[in-house]
C-alpha cells in the first residue's frame, strides 16, 4: 500500500507538465495574496459581481427570468420577494451568503445539504 508518510513521494518522478501546473497555481496564489493585502476592495467587488452573475445564471437555468435592476435590488437590499420566483432568488442569495461567510466552519454532511435546500425555498 502506498503511503504519503514514508518518503516515497520524494523519490517519485513527476512529469514536467504537472510541475508546471503546480508552479502556476503557486504563482496565482501569490497574486491573490497580493490583491488581498494591497487591494481588498478589488477582490470584494469581483466577488459581488460573481455572486450576482452566478445567481442570475443559476436561476435562469430553472426558468426564472428577472430584470437586472430587480435582481440587484433583491441581492443587495434584501428586498422582500414579490412572488415565488423572487423568493427562490432570495433563498439562493441567503444560502450563497452563508457559504461565503462561513465556508470554513460548514461541515459537508447530509444534514447541512438538507438545511441549505430548506433555506433555498424558505420564502
Amino acid at each position: 500500500m502506498m503511503s504519503f508518510r514514508d518518503e516515497k513521494l520524494k523519490n517519485e518522478e513527476v512529469p514536467m507538465d504537472i510541475v508546471s501546473l503546480i508552479g502556476k497555481i503557486n504563482e496565482y496564489k501569490g497574486k491573490q495574496n497580493l490583491y488581498l493585502d494591497q487591494s481588498p476592495q478589488v477582490l470584494e467587488k469581483l466577488k459581488e459581481v460573481a455572486v450576482v452573475q452566478s445567481t442570475k445564471a443559476s436561476n435562469s437555468i430553472e426558468g426564472i427570468v428577472i430584470t437586472d435592476k430587480r435582481l440587484k435590488e433583491i441581492m443587495h437590499d434584501n428586498t422582500v420577494p414579490k412572488d415565488r420566483s423572487e423568493g427562490e432568488i432570495a433563498g439562493y442569495r441567503d444560502v450563497l451568503n452563508t457559504i461565503h461567510t462561513s465556508y470554513d466552519a460548514i461541515p459537508i454532511n447530509p444534514n447541512i445539504i438538507l438545511q441549505f435546500h430548506r433555506d433555498l425555498y424558505k420564502f
